[in-house]
């Protein structure tokens, strides 16, 4: 038999723990089974339509299936809590909508959850592909109470202190749910809502806010807009297809970039070989069928360059409307809940935030956040007997 790496599934092995020591990945695959299958159960009530509910009350539920939602939920199995992962789409659903092919910056080891391990080989950088294999693997071998397209459309506290979530099937709204919880987690990210230029034309179908893969835009005039890594790498996937590219952003020097060293290194020497245009210090002004307006931040006449397809790489907000119905306290600035910057609670005892919803972009840093969430929670747990 082919080992799993040769059949495009990640190797999965038991990750070393704290103390030294190897954990068991088939010794504790029955307890795994044995929790999951103490999970509460659906319970379905008429009244003209397709409710479920649960007939008891979860110890955490978590909002959210990336590798942050997928590390708090491996931690709170570990613990021996009752505990329910949610996710309005599939498994680790921002990873899926990469473009194909695509490299995290961050080295296999810093994307592990739940103590197994991803091996992918010496010296390699995972792909999406990669970790999309993982991922479900840690799920399937873990035997995870996980909950796929069903929306969280609203989390709220009750006098007596617990949570009542309220879901909705997805995408088609084919039933709704409802759970109980003493606590809740948001790892959900913000990937599905991404800012929008404040310009005329901004909603033209030649303009996007989503990157999948450069191979259409051979040929054509790009414009990719933004500062960041994102933005960076877009603009040298479209020129190495063979795309007229030109990248504007609002910064106004290499230095101003919040770029990874070897994106910036690339980057520079696309630009310096004239292989894409870098336009410093540059807002868009208007976007039109057959054109974009560009002007610089300090001032002066714009001007117009021809184009066919613009990139809008400016980051994204979390849902601010499901934060505020949930009771959160939101940034002006950022539109990103306020918490507490030790425990991660929300001004709303119980609730949690962790991940890029919380401010932090890093997933070796948000896996670190959510288990310690967990484990406080366990501990809370334990202390009320």
């Amino acid at each position: 038999m082919l080992p799993a790496t040769c059949l495009g599934v990640p190797a999965l092995f038991p990750a070393q723990t704290n103390d030294g020591t190897v954990s068991s990945v088939v010794g504790t695959r029955a307890k795994w089974e044995s929790k999951a299958r103490a999970m509460p159960r659906l319970l379905g009530q008429g009244d003209g339509y397709n409710w479920r509910t649960m007939d008891t009350v979860y110890d955490v539920v978590i909002v959210g299936a990336g590798p942050i939602g997928l590390a708090a939920t491996c931690a709170a199995q570990d613990a021996g809590l009752t505990y329910l992962l949610l996710d309005k789409a599939g498994i680790c659903q921002t990873i899926v909508e990469w473009a194909p092919r695509q490299d995290f910056y961050s080295p296999a080891e810093e994307l592990e959850v739940g103590n197994l391990l991803f091996y992918i080989g010496a010296d390699a950088k995972p792909r999406r592909e990669d970790a999309l294999a993982y991922y479900r693997a840690v799920v399937r071998s873990r035997n995870l109470n996980i909950h796929t397209w069903e929306k969280a459309s609203s989390v709220r506290r009750g006098a007596d202190g617990v949570f009542q979530i309220r879901t909705v099937q997805q995408p088609d709204a084919a039933w709704q749910g409802e759970y109980r919880s003493r606590s809740v987690l948001l790892t959900s990210g913000v990937w599905d809502q991404p800012n929008a230029l404040p310009v005329p034309g901004a909603t033209l179908k030649k303009v996007s806010r989503r990157y999948v893969d450069p191979t259409p835009y051979y040929g054509k005039r790009c414009l990719v807009v933004g500062g960041g890594n994102s933005a960076a790498e877009v603009a040298m996937a479209l020129s190495r297809v063979g795309a007229e590219t030109t990248l504007c952003l609002l910064e106004r020097s290499w230095d101003e970039c919040s770029l990874r060293p070897f994106v910036r290194r690339d980057l520079t020497m696309m630009a310096d070989d004239k292989k894409l245009d870098v336009h410093f210090g540059t807002q868009v002004c208007a976007i039109t069928p057959a054109d974009v307006t560009l002007a610089s931040v300090t001032g002066g006449e714009p001007w117009t360059l021809p184009n066919d397809f613009v990139f809008t790489m400016i980051g994204a907000i979390p849902d601010v409307a499901f934060l505020c119905d949930a009771g959160i306290d939101v940034d002006p600035a950022d539109h990103k809940p306020n918490y507490n910057a030790e425990t991660f609670e929300t001004n709303v005892p119980g609730l949690y935030v962790a991940g890029s919803i919380a401010r932090d972009q890093h997933i070796v840093n948000g896996r670190a956040t959510a288990v310690g969430i967990v484990e406080r929670i366990a501990a809370q747990v334990d202390k009320q007997g």
